[in-house]
């Protein structure tokens, strides 16, 4: 009987042992899964407020660059060249409407660096040049420059129906859409 009792007791000590054990796993599982949760949400979390920053600085980056092709365009070297300020004002259209598209995320729409290397690298210099040295082949070429990167800029533009007007525009030739009258029919 001893020998039966004393089995009786290694057992249930056994048991016992073995229930402290699976209660401390199982509370030690738990515990891992409530931290996995919360690492989780705190990184989905996390990569919404840097996506969120992010959106901020490209806006931030869009409205300056829509400001400083505006200030292009009615600068003193544009008021003194019509034709320039022309193409000043055809090349505002197209970055205003590339910052558009690629704020939307439209397809085709060029990058923000793209933009961003057309109007503060490409551009200033091309108006120094005309204002430095005031003659004719200087503007010529300005203007030029300033048509190719309105042109490199629009094909990227997905809606084809806007890149064709805008593209009426850059070219200076008469659209094959119906014109509107004003005589009676």
């Amino acid at each position: 009987m001893k020998i039966h009792a004393l089995i009786t007791a290694v057992a249930s000590l056994v048991s016992l042992v073995g229930s402290l054990i699976a209660n401390l796993a199982a509370h030690d599982s738990l515990l891992l899964i409530a931290l996995t949760v919360l690492f989780v949400q705190w990184h989905a979390q996390r990569r919404r407020q840097i996506r969120s920053m992010e959106q901020q600085e490209n806006l931030a980056t869009m409205r300056s660059l829509s400001e400083e092709v505006a200030l292009l365009t009615c600068s003193e070297v544009a008021n003194r060249h019509p034709e320039l300020r022309c193409e000043l004002h055809i090349f505002e259209r197209t970055v205003v409407r590339c910052l558009a598209d690629a704020h939307h995320g439209r397809p085709g729409a060029p990058s923000l660096s793209t933009i961003q290397r057309c109007v503060r690298v490409i551009a200033p210099p091309l108006l120094l040049a005309v204002q430095t040295y005031d003659d004719k082949v200087t503007l010529q070429s300005a203007c030029r420059q300033f048509r190719h990167m309105s042109q490199r800029l629009l094909p990227k533009i997905a809606d084809n129906n806007l890149a064709a007007d805008t593209q009426f525009a850059i070219n200076g030739k008469l659209s094959n859409r119906r014109q509107p009258s004003l005589a009676p029919r």
